[in-house]
C-alpha cells in the first residue's frame, strides 16, 4: 500500500480514481455500527473501530484515521494525537483497520473497472 507518496488515497495522490479519506473513515464508521461477524477473516477489524467509538467517539476516531492515512502520522503517533498519550495503543488497531479499509476500497474500485 504504502509508495513514494504515502498511502493512495486522493489527498496524497491528487488521483480522483483513488478513495478519499472521507471515504475510509465513513466505512469505518458503518462498519462500527454493523460490524462483520467474529468468524469473517477481517471481523477484528470491525471490532477494533466499534470499540474505539464506543471508548472515544467517532470525532477522534476519524481524525486518528486523518492523521494516519493523509497526515503523514505514524499509527502510535496518530493514536496518541487522537487519543492521547496513554491511549497510543488505539490508533495502532485503528490504523491497521483503517489501512484494511482502504485496500478494501481499492478492490472494489478495480472490481468495478474490470466489470
Amino acid at each position: 500500500m504504502g509508495t513514494n507518496e504515502g498511502y493512495r488515497i486522493q489527498e496524497n495522490t491528487a488521483d480522483p480514481a483513488h478513495p478519499s479519506v472521507d471515504s475510509v473513515i465513513d466505512l469505518a464508521m458503518d462498519r462500527a455500527t454493523d460490524p462483520r461477524p467474529a468468524d469473517h477473516p477481517n471481523g477484528h477489524f470491525d471490532q477494533y473501530i466499534k470499540d474505539a467509538v464506543e471508548r472515544f467517539g467517532e470525532d477522534d476516531v476519524g481524525q486518528c484515521i486523518h492523521l494516519t492515512l493523509a497526515g503523514g502520522h505514524t499509527h502510535r503517533l496518530a493514536g496518541t494525537a487522537a487519543f492521547g498519550e496513554d491511549d497510543y495503543v488505539w490508533g495502532i488497531k485503528i490504523g491497521v483497520a483503517a489501512t484494511a479499509y482502504l485496500r478494501e476500497l481499492h478492490q472494489e474500485n478495480a472490481a468495478s473497472i474490470d466489470s
